[in-house]
This record gives structure tokens, sequence and C-alpha cells, in this order.
């Protein structure tokens, strides 16, 4: 399995792991490959060529020379592709999963995926194996300043503390330096170093907006676009974190009324009921059997629906998530602890950075006119979970670092693209995808039955609707019926 986290709507609370300063220079030079092998896979599922090496693009953080981690999956042994696919992660912040361990996962899943192209994947500046490592870890919290109440939440406040704590030690020059736009162009800069005059472009969740600014900003450079969970960029995901909450509980409630086997019948009046009881008195679980988690971890009313929405990521499992939660009404807390560890894992993951995740968001955020007024109009509509956020940090971040607007540029080329979208999928819903396609006349939208969130990562029949695609990328196909029936 790929060790690919998908997340877009969640961000985490900060100490930095390398010691960046404004020192931090997106630089310019020239783009230069050193292969070199990669790291050691007993246990690759195949044969199948891997090739790994550095991109160096002439730019240094923290005076240290900046090398981005980059492998290429090869689809043909005897032969590079002239048109390679780009995997572009979400997150933001999100590394492809370039160690070994990725490595093995993105061997499996080309075996099952059988796209007819080389795969080109990379470590974005800040990300998994790149380096210097810019990566931020500690708890997740909501993604908003400090709260004024002195009767909020201590722990979002901390929380919020430590965020800005790193994004001053980072400072302005360090947030561009980390941005979409060095970010655009360390992927041009690896394209020209491989030889490659035009790729498809994979964007995956919040990827699919650095995969739109590239192909804005170098047309001439995109042979196709492959969209799977696309983030429109009339979608404010500063205020989507609640909306992704609601939508995964109510994807509990219609899928227990549907099936009607589930452990509870009213699944939103038990998780209410769990919910109050953690906010008189949290319980401490313990993640002892997960490597690298935490030892204790403590589920608050936050946490708790945190795991609820990672839980939403994978269709299918909506009854045994109903089943835990009635379990931990019924005292048994253990039920949680696959669920907690899940949680958990964000936060502890050395893979990802936050550092990047904001200066993305910072430079693309839609609304800033009176974002902790958008947060409260939209925990209105949502009685359920709205006393558990409402005293989280009052406005976005991103207040604090009124970053230059990085411009997304007119409208994109007309090039075959693939639209994909999970029927199930909770935090970038089917109708994000569908409004999305139908703005283009060379769009083909397809929702996947019975998929989640980012279903080319690991869903069969979203799979082979891309490799159909790939193989022969049409213009002007529409919508099309669900896939996987």
């Amino acid at each position: 399995m790929i060790r690919l986290t998908r997340l877009f709507g969640l961000a985490f609370a900060i100490s930095l792991l390398a010691g960046v300063s404004q020192g931090l220079a997106a630089g310019a030079g020239t783009a230069h490959i050193r292969w070199t092998a990669c790291p050691a896979m007993p246990d690759a599922p195949s044969a199948a060529q891997v090739e790994c090496g550095w991109l160096s693009v002439g730019a240094k953080i923290g005076g240290q020379p900046l090398r981005l981690r980059f492998a290429v999956l090869r689809a043909h042994p005897d032969r590079h592709d002239p048109n390679p696919v780009l995997y572009v992660p979400g997150g933001p912040g999100e590394s492809a999963g370039l160690d070994a361990a990725g490595l093995v996962g993105w061997q499996r899943w080309q075996q099952r995926a059988g796209w007819p192209h080389d795969i080109v994947l990379m470590d974005p500046r800040g990300t998994g194996e790149s380096r210097p490592r810019i990566g931020c870890s500690a708890k997740p919290v909501v993604p908003l300043r400090a709260p004024a109440s002195p009767q909020a939440d201590k722990g979002f406040a901390q929380e919020a503390a430590i965020i800005q704590h790193c994004l001053d030690r980072l400072g302005p020059k360090g947030m561009q330096a980390l941005g979409p736009g060095p970010q655009i162009a360390d992927m041009y800069a690896l394209l020209d170093g491989l030889g490659v005059d035009r790729a498809t472009l994979w964007g995956v969740s919040y990827g699919t907006r650095i995969a739109m600014l590239f192909a804005r900003r170098y047309p001439e450079r995109i042979s196709a676009l492959v969209l799977d969970s696309v983030v429109p960029f009339d979608r404010n995901e500063l205020a989507a974190l609640p909306l992704q909450i609601d939508g995964a509980i109510r994807r509990l409630q219609d899928v227990c009324a549907q099936v009607g086997d589930c452990a509870s019948s009213a699944p939103q009046r038990t998780l209410a009921a769990l919910l109050a009881r953690y906010q008189r008195q949290p319980p401490v679980v313990a993640l002892l059997p997960y490597r690298g988690l935490p030892p204790l971890f403590e589920i608050t009313p936050y946490r708790l629906l945190l795991m609820v929405l990672f839980a939403a990521y994978d269709s299918g499992r909506e009854a045994d998530t109903v089943a835990r939660i009635e379990r931990a009404l019924r005292g048994e807390t253990a039920a949680l602890v696959p669920l907690a560890a899940r949680v958990a894992a964000q936060g502890s993951s050395r893979s990802r950075s936050a550092a990047t995740f904001w200066a993305t968001r910072c430079a693309l955020d839609k609304e800033r006119a009176n974002p902790a007024l958008a947060w409260q109009q939209t925990l209105s509509a949502m009685p359920l979970i709205a006393p558990y956020l409402r005293h989280a940090p009052q406005g976005s971040v991103c207040t604090q670092w009124p970053l230059p607007r990085y411009q997304a540029g007119n409208t994109l080329p007309a090039r075959p693209m693939l639209v994909l979208s999970g029927e199930a999928d909770v935090l970038t819903p089917p109708a994000w995808g569908q409004g999305f396609a139908a703005a283009y006349v060379s769009a083909r939208w397809i929702q996947i039955a019975n998929a989640g969130h980012a279903p080319t990562l690991s869903n069969p029949s979203a799979m082979r609707a891309a490799a159909d695609f790939l193989a022969a990328p049409s213009v002007g196909a529409g919508a099309m019926p669900q896939s996987g029936r």
C-alpha cells in the first residue's frame, strides 16, 4: 500500500525540524540532475525498473543547497518515455513517498494501475526525502489563530502559538520560498533536467491546484491533465473543515439508513452523546502497538471529530466506524484506538511539511476579508459540531502572514483533461469535480462508484479509467457514467 496521506483540509502545529530563518530564498540557477542508487528495497514486489536521483536548481535553504529527491517508475525496461506522467502530491505539504517503503508501495501501485507511461515522482521543497527538510510536526489543530476568549480551549491557543512561532522564524522570504511559485518552477526544472518536452500532469487532492497552476503558467509543457479529487479555486478551503466533518457524519447516517446493519440506527445521536461525555472528561488511550506514534493519546471532542473524518477517507468502513463509536459510548474506549492512531500518525509524520502547507495556502487563500466571520457562519448551520469548534482560534493564520497572492493566471489550456471523483468522498465532494469539469469543453468527468478520497491511488476502477485515458487521451467527452458498479 502506498504510504501517502491525502488530507487537504487540516493543518498541523509546528516545531521546526531544521534551522530555518529568513535566509530561505527561491534562488535561480541551472537545473542539474544527479542520478543515484535508490534506497534498498528487499521487499520489492516486482523487477520493474525504478530510477532515483537528485534535482538541484541553484537555490539554498538556511544556507544549505536545495536538493529535491525524485524517482522515475519506468513503464518499459528498454526505453524512456518521451511523455511521462508527473505526479503532484496533495496536502499541500505532502511528500510523494520516496523512502524505501514508499517506493515499494509505488511499485505495487504500478503493477495494479497498468498505466502505459513512465511515472515521475518528486518530493516538493521541505517534504519527505528532499533536503534540507523543513518539516514540522505536532498535534493536529484547527487552521486558525489563537482565540481571544479566556474560556476558549487552552490547547487550541497553545498550538496556535507554536504555529505563529514557527512562521515567525521562517519569515516572509522563507514562506515565499516554499510557496506555489517555487514549487512550479521546480517541476519545470525537473522536466528540463529529464529532457521532457511535454508531460501529463497527475494531481491528487490539493495537488490538483498546483497542477492547474503549472498548466496555466506553462501550457506548452502539458500534453494532458489527470485531476483526482479536484479542489477548484472558487472553493474557500480555509472554511472547509466543518463542512468535511459534517459530511463525514452525514455519510455515517446515510449508510446506516441504507444498509440497516449498523450497530446504531442513529449514529449522529450516538456521536453527540460521546462528544458531550468527552467534553466533560477526555479519555486517554494507549497507542503502544503502533510504532512511531506517541504512547498515549488524549481523545478530546475535536480529536474525536477528526477521527470520524479520517475514517471517511476510505469508503466501505462506515459500519465499522459506527460500531466503534457505539462501543466507546458503552465504556469500551479501546475500540477507538485504530481511529485514534490514524489521527496521531498525521501529527507524527516526518514526511510532510506544515511550513510548506502554510506557505502554499497563504499564497492561494481565496477569502481574507473576515475569516473569523466565515468560520462562525459555517458553524451556525452545524449544531452537532459547533460547540466543539466555536472556540477554535478566530481567524486564519494567513491573516497574520499577508503574503503576496500568487496569481492563478488565465484559464486552463485546451488539453485533454480527465477529472475523477469518488462517489463517497466527503473531503472533495463529487459535485466539485462535476462542476469544475463542466466549465471546460476539453474535460471528461467520471464518478467512481463506492470510492472515497483520491481513488487513483487505491481504487481499481479509478486506476483503470485513468489508464484508458492515458492510452488514448480524448477531448470534450463530457460527463461519463459511474465507474466500478
